[in-house]
């Protein structure tokens, strides 16, 4: 047992830089596992170990195509356990035990286990652990240990302290680096998990802020827009009655005011449930589109604006999408709304038509008399540009050669998932 002892205490500064390098490589596997680096890195750690192990452990004691062969079995094993563990242990166990077998009549201190030998079966071992499960890795060590233990008393008898002092140094290093391993790959998991919940907290953090938001614009909307919207209705609806000698036109009129402040009250109520969120199935509802837009000039027309549409003939809305057909609505109605508001009394053209895989939307209006309005920070236009862009189309607005004003809007005909198609 001293001469054990001796052997031991004849490579301490060995055994310090070959427990470096194994913490070194443990940690790598720990770190990088299923990383896309760590095969790369497995191969070229096994090319280096080919040519170390060769010469300094294989080559001084055997024929040279006897060991560059054995070594091969040996160190491929490395990259080999990241993908079937189970089948690389046992081959580069056979390997090493067939090396200390060849290499038993030396009479070499550091024998079964070369330093060498050492850092190539805690690499495969490294990575069985990195691979399996706890008790999967302790079996492999543990047969490792119990075999080369067995060839060294069976191969050398008289040299059992020796030998026995470098299983023993074999076993330690490979089980601690198989325990730092296993720590270091709970670590990962650990980290990965804490770093998942942190994401949902931060997603849930940003839901109840958006939806705070929602809840802040909608208060805002109703207690202006929508209370502005009731004043309209009510006074229009009760105009006939409050005053007396209106004529029947002036009746009708204001009839159509109250609706349509009516309908914009429903749209704007609608909105408010969709903000709060009190809707779900608000998105789930039919939404206007390109066939809504004749509609729209209508109730234009029947308020009094001096207005024409203009369409294609047969089914030309065949394969629009949803999204197109919505976007080209809200673009029409907000440029006939500047029309109407900005240049009252002039003539209005709305004009829808199909351009190949194009939906092009054209409002223009005639000149008035006053400076053609062109307000290009209005919240309006901005707005359709939005839009557009959102549809994958583009928007373009200016005065005319004539003193009017033109919006002119190009929409893909179909639009999936916000890109066109």
């Amino acid at each position: 047992m001293a001469a054990g002892v001796d052997a031991l205490q004849t490579r301490p500064g060995v055994l310090a830089r070959l427990g470096t390098v194994v913490v070194t490589a443990v940690r790598w596997v720990g770190r990088l596992r299923g990383d896309r680096v760590l095969p790369g890195a497995a191969l070229l750690a096994a090319v280096v170990l080919v040519l170390v192990e060769t010469f300094l452990v294989a080559a001084p004691y055997l024929p040279l195509p006897l060991a560059f062969a054995i070594v091969i079995v040996h160190v491929g094993a490395v990259p080999v356990a990241l993908r079937i563990p189970n089948v690389a242990a046992p081959l580069s166990l056979v390997a090493a035990l067939t090396l200390q077998w060849l290499s038993a009549g030396t009479g070499s201190m550091l024998w079964p286990w070369s330093p060498v030998l050492i850092v190539t079966q805690c690499l495969v071992l490294g990575a069985v652990a990195a691979r399996t499960t706890l008790p999967v890795a302790l079996l492999h060590w543990l047969i490792a240990v119990v075999l080369s233990a067995v060839l060294a008393a069976v191969l050398r008898p008289a040299s059992g302290d020796e030998t026995s002092a470098d299983v023993a140094v074999f076993g330690s290093i490979s089980a601690a680096l198989i325990v730092v391993a296993l720590l270091l790959l709970q670590w990962r998991r650990v980290r990965s998990e804490l770093v998942h919940e942190r994401r949902m907290a931060a997603e849930e953090a940003e839901r109840r802020l958006l939806a705070e938001e929602r809840t802040r614009i909608a208060r805002e909307l109703h207690d202006v827009v929508a209370h502005s919207l009731s004043i309209i209705t009510v006074q229009s609806s009760t105009a006939r009655f409050r005053h007396q000698g209106f004529s029947p036109e002036a009746a009708a009129e204001f009839d159509r005011i109250a609706a349509q402040s009516r309908e914009a009250l429903d749209e704007m109520r609608g909105l408010l449930r969709v903000l709060r969120g009190a809707d779900e199935d608000a998105e789930r509802r039919p939404q206007p589109g390109l066939l809504d837009v004749e509609e729209l000039v209508a109730q234009a027309h029947r308020a009094g604006t001096s207005i024409v549409f203009e369409q294609p003939a047969g089914p030309w809305t065949a394969g629009v999408g949803p999204l197109t057909g919505l976007t080209a609505y809200r673009i029409a109605q907000e440029a006939m709304s500047n029309a109407i508001r900005h240049a009252p009394g002039s003539d209005v053209v709305v004009a829808l038509a199909r351009m190949g895989d194009d939906i092009t939307v054209s409002v223009v209006n005639t000149a008035t008399g006053e400076p053609a309005v062109d307000s290009r920070s209005g919240h309006g236009l901005v707005g359709m540009t939005e839009r557009a862009a959102i549809a994958g189309g583009t928007v373009r607005f200016g005065p005319t050669e004539e003193g009017g004003f033109a919006v002119e809007a190009r929409l893909p005909v179909f639009v999936r998932s916000g890109v066109p198609a």
